[in-house]
């Protein structure tokens, strides 16, 4: 550790000397100031590590100068020293903003054990901070990687609501980074040195999610030994994130509603609500909306929970963001691992961009982290990513050059595509048409179809739907 410097506050010289041999001895840069606007004076320059002060003294009094550093600098630590030790003297000192309070006389060990626990307790409250920042700059919005309308669209709502007490949810596919949006929105809010609680209500079995969540007092159960709090309240000041709710059980979405209404929890075995102000962000990879028309999930919650929606799109709908966040992963990747980040081919680059991503960007991640690690001589080839993906460009280019030897025309092209499409999903134009991003009239001309005149075109797979 780094010399600490502690600033003396004494108006009896000889105790200023004695003190500051003490510490000296002790390993620490002692200064003496013999009042109390010379100790600010001091302050102000050397911004020591530790202030202890007298209480009584000529002029300003110690808890006047302890007022007063606070108001400059509230992470300076003070200690106050005092000959006329009192349990109101200690409680008034304490509300200033003191670190601790010493009564004379005490022993040298005393002093070097207070002071040793407070300079502790500065360091962690520094490297407290320094984490704090660094969660802030890695789960920021600044950090999400958005080109695509619709994400950047997405990251805006997040920026306006973040601030707001709003309940949040947030839609979108496995993998497509819903808790990294929800981080980024308490990281973005005023609650952002409070705890931010995830919770995977598919990963906890039935019959503890709910003592989980809201706690238990002991006795609740046979095995409740003692107390435990519930993540309600571990989020207390800041966010409470509940990923997949769409599974979470039925009888538990009204004590939910109940307790994200009233900011008041019951735990388990109490006849005691406690009040709780956590922030609800919640998550679904499916269709509440159809959970609720068959009766998994009330209506009633998850008008609660939607106060604010946000979509996230899945990466095979964002071409735009693919080329940034290959570079990103395989950045992260090499730091990680310790490597120079490498160089990827063409052909490798073409697979990435023509797979279709079903684990979005968790898949993206996992692959290129992979490909990192495995590949030789600083550049990622084909040989090094998983063969679903690599087989994306084989697939691709064998049905082009199958096309090119049959002399087929792009508009002919086209339509065989079209109807490849409608085949792999039994029919269904709607489905179809969403995925090749155009319109059922669009899909009907490109089939050179008029669903106003005659027969439909025969669609392989299946029967028509949609």
């Amino acid at each position: 550790m780094v010399q600490a410097t502690i600033v003396i506050v004494e108006d009896d010289p000889e105790m200023a000397s004695i003190l500051c041999e003490i510490l000296g001895d002790a390993g620490y840069r002692a200064l003496s100031a013999g009042s109390g606007p010379q100790a600010l004076e001091l302050v102000a320059q050397e911004e020591p590590d530790l202030v202890i002060s007298d209480l009584r003294m000529g002029g300003m009094t110690g808890h006047q100068l302890l007022a007063e550093i606070k108001r400059r600098n509230p992470a300076t630590p003070v200690v106050i020293i005092t000959a006329f030790g009192s349990i109101e003297n200690a409680v008034e000192s304490m509300k200033l903003g003191a670190t601790d309070y010493l009564t004379k006389p005490f022993g040298n060990d005393e002093l070097l054990l207070v002071v040793s626990r407070t300079l502790e307790n500065r360091q962690l409250r520094r490297e407290l901070t320094r984490l704090r920042e660094e969660l802030a700059r890695s789960y920021g919005l600044p950090n999400i990687i958005a080109a695509n309308p619709r994400m950047v669209a997405a990251l805006d709502k997040i920026r306006q609501v973040a601030d707001t007490p709003a309940s949040v949810l947030i839609t979108g596919e496995s993998g497509t980074g819903k808790e990294l949006l929800a981080r980024a929105l308490h990281f973005g809010s005023a609650r952002r040195d409070a705890a931010f609680v995830p919770v995977n209500c598919a990963a906890i079995p039935e019959n503890l999610i709910e003592s989980e969540m809201f706690g238990y007092v002991k006795g609740a159960f046979t095995d409740a030994r003692s107390a435990k709090t519930g993540l309600f309240q571990a989020a207390g000041g800041g966010t409470l994130f509940l990923d997949e709710i769409g599974e979470m059980p039925t009888p538990l979405q009204a004590k939910l509603l109940r307790t994200i209404e009233d900011k008041r929890v019951r735990p388990l075995g109490s006849t005691v609500e406690t009040p709780v102000d956590a922030r609800i962000v919640a998550a679904t990879n499916t269709e509440l909306e159809q959970a609720i028309a068959n009766g998994k999930f009330r209506a009633d919650l998850y008008y609660r929970l939607s106060m604010i929606t946000v979509d996230v799109p899945p990466l095979r709908e964002r071409p735009e963001d693919l080329p940034l966040l290959i570079q990103h992963f395989m950045a992260r990747a090499a730091a990680e691992c310790g490597k120079e980040v490498p160089t990827i081919t063409p052909e490798t680059r073409d697979c990435l961009m023509r797979y279709s991503l079903p684990g979005n960007v968790r898949e993206l991640q996992n692959v290129l982290h992979s490909a990192v690690i495995l590949c030789h001589n600083g550049q990622i080839t084909v040989d090094d990513v998983p063969p679903r993906v690599a087989g994306a460009h084989n697939l691709t280019s064998s049905l082009l050059a199958e096309a090119a030897a049959r002399r087929l025309s792009l508009a002919e092209v086209e339509r065989e595509y079209v109807r490849l499409v409608l085949g792999q999903v039994m029919g269904n134009k709607t489905e179809a048409a969403a995925i090749l991003q155009i319109d059922r009239k669009t899909l009907y001309r490109k089939l050179e179809y008029d669903p106003l005149a005659g027969a439909e075109p025969e669609i392989p797979g299946g029967e028509e739907k949609g």
